[in-house]
């Protein structure tokens, strides 16, 4: 499961709090749009960063040029949606923090360090996706590192520089609007995950 549990199997209010961006926060919008892949036909950028106290959202945007739909072979829906034997690799993200500690696609929602990285809802069609990513806790002052890969678009394995000190001086500026409550309901288990490149930063 993806929920932390204490010793007395009663959940954990810090690690579900930390699970998804908290409602009870109006977050900082910071200007660190940035293409993350871009070919002749295909583009890939992050867009939409949202600081809160317990992490970052933001938006994953991908695009295919209409023209070049066909030659492609894979519509973007089946690339970030399916998932399981058969399915491909799709996308591959991860994000690598200042301090060393790192997560990504292939790690599930977190990679023991204390991190807590998962893909949210999204919306879009055949030629155009956009899906929400969320990154918690907040990355130190430093680079945080974004590492994108789609084998089945032609995605190189790409790394990508934010400001992680940008993010940790906004928390200071979110806002609380009344103190946090946990959730009714617990999250489903999470889906299987792909094949793992074995030569990618995914894979160490």
């Amino acid at each position: 499961m993806w929920t932390s549990y204490h010793q007395h199997g009663e959940p954990d209010p810090d690690f579900l709090r930390r699970m998804n961006p908290p409602e009870n926060e109006v977050p900082v919008a910071l200007p660190q749009n940035r293409v993350l892949a871009r070919t002749d036909d295909v583009a890939v950028a992050v867009i939409g960063l949202h600081v809160y106290t317990t992490g970052v959202a933001f938006q994953l945007v991908a695009r295919i040029r209409p023209s070049a739909q066909e030659a492609v072979g894979r519509d973007l829906n089946e690339l970030f949606w399916r998932h399981g034997p058969g399915a491909g690799r799709g996308f591959l993200l991860g994000a690598e923090l200042a301090d060393g500690r790192r997560a990504g696609t292939m790690a599930g929602r977190g990679d023991g360090d204390g991190l807590i990285f998962h893909q949210g809802g999204g919306s879009g069609g055949d030629s155009s996706i956009e899906q929400t990513w969320w990154l918690s806790p907040v990355p130190p002052p430093g680079p945080l590192r974004l590492v994108l890969r789609c084998d089945d678009l032609g995605i190189e394995e790409t790394t990508v520089d934010l400001d992680g000190g940008a993010m940790a001086g906004a928390v200071h500026d979110v806002v609380e609007l009344w103190p946090w409550e946990p959730p009714r309901s617990s999250d489903p288990e999470p889906p299987p995950l792909p094949d793992l490149p074995a030569d990618s930063w995914f894979a160490r």
